[in-house]
């Protein structure tokens, strides 16, 4: 079918095409009020199109296509792409033929549901243990990727994920705990008790009051701001002018023990691929080393629009990283707590939004578990607050990493993140209003 299209786009005069098959299986359950309530699974198939032609792009997706299908398609891009504007930013795509070197772990039958519902059921069980009421979601998939270019590139992958994402609740209070793999065998057993002892210890919050406090957030809420420091680090972003990074390469952004990683090859990422949207094996790329921002994510366009090579992160129009990567420090969890007199211990965030992109002025809302810090000491649980900063004053506000580096995924944290918690001084709280 691939074939089929590249062959069809070229004798349309296409300059550039990259034709990309995905195949996917996926079952979800999900449970609430203590019990499973949907178990799902389905397949599809996907064809994705990519044209360009005197620097004119078009990019069509079809579900479940035949030949005619395709046919008709590129027939019909090739009367509209006429019309269009041609985009000066745009200098083809990947001509690489290097061999992926990931390692990444498969498994063909993670969405076995009767695994599923066992794994689903020994978090909810663990959750009641302590918590009064559970809800959450388990999800899992697998894909087949075929892959070919008219730069005569061929390529295919094969990759696997599982997450799980549970919330409990006991007496006002509520606790979150996230984990995902590649493989079931990767996925420990330990969500459902974190979350339900989060929840205990927050139970009967009280109002948080506004100020400046040196703030710990832990892995899950500290990878829902770094997964926004890891995309703008788009080449895109950046010259759009929707990046906070944008004139810093090779400038200090970060204290020196920062060092944020993009990575497609990591072996448990749920990102991790083969290679990147045109062909292109993927690899690892310094984001921000011991501190100094070292390199923006390119495409082949952006590439050479920058004058440099590409880092395997395309997206065709936008550059997207992979796995974010947090290098860990040497701290455990309580010796961050025990670096602060006064302060806030936060173990989630969400609705995390930019006032500004340019500036990297934001605000994010903690969510579930969050607490006083009093000279060391965990203190009382704390509701409606808004953390509102700006991304480069929070960077440069990071003290202190801890050592436990977790994976992060779910819908608050789209990217995949591997961080460890973090102490960041000064950050300035405000009063939520919801």
């Amino acid at each position: 079918m691939i074939q089929h299209a590249i062959r069809i786009a070229c004798r349309a005069g296409m300059d550039d095409v990259i034709a990309r098959m995905e195949e996917h299986r996926d079952a979800q359950i999900k449970f609430h009020n203590n019990d499973i309530s949907v178990i799902k699974d389905w397949h599809s198939r996907r064809l994705s199109l990519f044209m360009a032609a005197d620097k004119k792009i078009f990019h069509l997706t079809l579900e479940n296509p035949d030949r005619e299908a395709v046919s008709r398609a590129i027939t019909h891009a090739g009367d509209i792409i006429p019309l269009l504007t041609s985009k000066k930013r745009y200098h083809g795509i990947g001509r690489q033929r290097t061999s992926p070197c990931s390692e990444a772990r498969y498994s063909a039958d993670v969405t076995d549901t009767e695994q599923l519902v066992d794994i689903a059921h020994d978090a909810i069980d663990g959750a009641l243990e302590q918590a009064d009421h559970v809800a959450g979601v388990l999800s899992a998939g697998t894909e087949h990727v075929d892959l070919a270019t008219s730069e005569d590139i061929h390529a295919s992958d094969d990759n696997s994920r599982i997450a799980l994402s549970i919330r409990a609740f006991k007496n006002g209070g509520s606790g979150h705990a996230v984990r995902c793999a590649r493989t079931p065998d990767g996925l420990d057993g330990h969500a459902g008790h974190e979350a339900a002892r989060d929840a205990c210890r927050a139970s009967c919050p009280r109002q948080g009051e506004r100020g400046t406090y040196d703030v710990v957030f832990s892995s899950l809420a500290l990878a829902n701001i770094m997964q926004h420091v890891a995309a703008m680090a788009s080449a895109f972003y950046v010259d759009s002018g929707m990046s906070f990074l944008a004139d810093s390469l090779g400038q200090q952004v970060a204290r020196e023990h920062l060092t944020i990683r993009d990575s497609g090859v990591h072996p448990g990422g749920i990102a991790s691929r083969a290679f990147d949207g045109e062909g292109v094996a993927t690899g690892e790329t310094a984001i921000i080393d011991r501190g100094m921002l070292a390199s923006f994510l390119h495409n082949t366009s952006t590439a050479r629009q920058h004058d440099t090579e590409t880092t395997a992160n395309a997206g065709l129009v936008a550059p997207h990283p992979w796995n974010v990567i947090v290098a860990p420090g040497d701290a455990c969890l309580q010796e961050l707590i025990s670096e602060v007199e006064h302060g806030l211990l936060v173990t989630n965030t969400w609705y995390t939004r930019f006032q500004n992109y340019r500036t990297g002025d934001f605000s994010t809302i903690p969510r579930d578990a969050a607490f006083v810090i009093d000279h060391g000491e965990l203190g009382h649980a704390i509701t409606g607050v808004r953390i509102s900063d700006v991304m480069p004053r929070l960077l440069n506000g990071i003290s202190m990493l801890g050592r436990e580096q977790r994976q992060i995924h779910w819908w608050e944290v789209e990217t995949p993140v591997f961080t460890p918690p973090a102490l960041v001084r000064d950050v300035p709280v405000t009063r939520s209003f919801r």
